[in-house]
């Protein structure tokens, strides 16, 4: 006879599964779709053989989860679900951004800009609005909507706008990050084990993630949402975040506008620059832990006066 503890894991599994079965049909719908509309031309010539692979995978992973359901790995299958989850969305907004044409507009600058100027006298508005959305959901890449920006409005008001839009992306991120995130990770890893690998921080992630913040080598969008699973201040972030945005995008805007790609003392321009930056943080990764000291140094005395 099974006891009380067992039948509420039976439930359990029998829950994971359905969600599981459920996730795994509704990715094979979207899949079939999202390949049959494809502009690619490498997937759209082989449209059944992409259609099989990517099916095939699903469903193995549905297999897999329902061998980790019955064989109790509770953290695998919670970080399979999420990923179904994931994945889910992802197809999810890939078929209406199929739909909408939405690729197709974003292959380049002036298509963009198009897009973007049929918004008439909201205009400015609409482009804040895209940067904004940029940062958290839209995959355009920060070099296409900023050529996009200039050709429109010139680099200093381009600048203004991009920097309302990223900032307010960036706050944004950070409030998902320091909500949502960190209960994310806890159902998925559990309370201690978070604190274990908050620990091993030892209160560098401030300084950590200012310099990947400053530095143009790192994803400072997904960024956003990590420092908000951090241990970091929303004053600290807020100054933080205010600066780097507000030096990255003036300068990208200034740069691409005085420094072009298509000549060759531009491109020895970026190499170099490019080069600079790399030096830069590799001499950073070897110096963290005396940069680190130096910085909660400075840290505590402007940020942590006696008054």
């Amino acid at each position: 006879m099974q006891t009380g503890n067992e039948k509420i894991k039976e439930r359990t599994r029998l829950t994971y599964l359905i969600l599981f079965w459920s996730l795994s049909a509704f990715c094979i719908v979207l899949e079939v779709l999202c390949v049959k509309q494809t502009t690619i031309a490498a997937v759209a010539i082989r449209q059944g053989f992409w259609v099989y692979l990517l099916t095939s995978a699903t469903v193995l992973l549905f297999l897999l989860s329902a061998f980790l359901i019955f064989a109790d790995y509770p953290v695998m299958v919670k970080l399979l679900l999420s990923g179904n989850i994931f994945t889910a969305i992802a197809l999810t907004v890939l078929f209406f951004l199929q739909k909408t044409e939405f690729f197709a507009i974003i292959q380049n600058a002036e298509s963009l800009r198009q897009f973007i100027q049929k918004s008439g006298i909201w205009t400015p508005l609409f482009y804040i609005t895209f940067q904004f959305l940029q940062v958290i959901v839209l995959p355009v890449p920060g070099i296409v909507s900023t050529l996009a920006g200039i050709a429109l409005f010139g680099a200093f008001k381009t600048a203004v706008y991009s920097f309302i839009g990223i900032w307010l992306g960036s706050v944004l991120a950070f409030y998902v990050g320091r909500k949502l995130g960190k209960k994310a990770v806890v159902w998925l890893i559990g309370d201690e084990t978070l604190k274990k690998w908050q620990d091993k921080l030892k209160g560098k992630d401030n300084f950590v993630l200012t310099i990947m913040f400053l530095l143009p080598l790192f994803p400072d969008d997904i960024l956003c949402f990590i420092a908000g699973l951090s241990k970091m201040s929303w004053k600290y972030f807020l100054i933080m975040i205010s600066a780097c945005r507000l030096l990255a995008v003036f300068a990208t805007c200034y740069s691409i506008n005085f420094i072009p790609v298509n000549s060759p003392w531009g491109i020895a321009v970026w190499g170099i620059t490019l080069t600079v930056i790399i030096a830069a943080f590799v001499l950073i990764y070897k110096n963290l832990n005396t940069l680190d000291m130096r910085f909660k140094n400075w840290r505590a005395k402007y940020f942590h006066k006696k008054h």
